[in-house]
């Protein structure tokens, strides 16, 4: 019994614990944008974008919270407004909501991992001729 109280301090004392490295905390997008949930059951998607050197993303708008990290490459995300940021590899960003953006890969290709924080029946994202009356998109 000794042995066995031995041997579990020795095991439980040398298990690594992982420590968190937060790599995004933000109550705004990234523009400085209020981010609101939806209502309704809340459904999580997950996608794995890759955009190629001439792509360029046409204006869409996101009605849900998104979040996303560069995997690879350089991103140049513009708002209909005219405010840009720039995302690279290993950034995380809140992306702007219900507001019209588009994005353009710099200097190559972009892969980008997304996550939708959005409710069964609301599209994670909208083409502003698709949402005329303004129900996902600000005008």
């Amino acid at each position: 019994m000794k042995l066995i109280s031995i041997l579990m301090m020795v095991l439980l004392g040398s298990v690594v614990q992982a420590k968190p490295d937060v790599l995004l905390q933000s109550t705004t997008s990234w523009d400085g944008g209020a981010i609101e949930y939806p209502q309704g059951q809340a459904e999580i998607t997950t996608v794995k974008l890759r955009f190629e050197a001439n792509d360029e993303v046409p204006f869409h708008c996101h009605p849900v919270p998104t979040f996303g990290y560069v995997v690879e490459g350089t991103l140049k995300v513009e708002t209909k407004e005219g405010k840009t940021t720039i995302l690279k590899k290993g950034d995380p960003a809140v992306e702007v909501m219900r507001t019209v953006h588009k994005g353009t890969p710099i200097d190559g290709p972009v892969e980008i991992i997304v996550f939708y924080a959005g409710a069964e029946g609301v599209p994670n994202t909208v083409f502003p001729d698709k949402d005329p009356e303004h129900q996902h998109c600000n005008p």
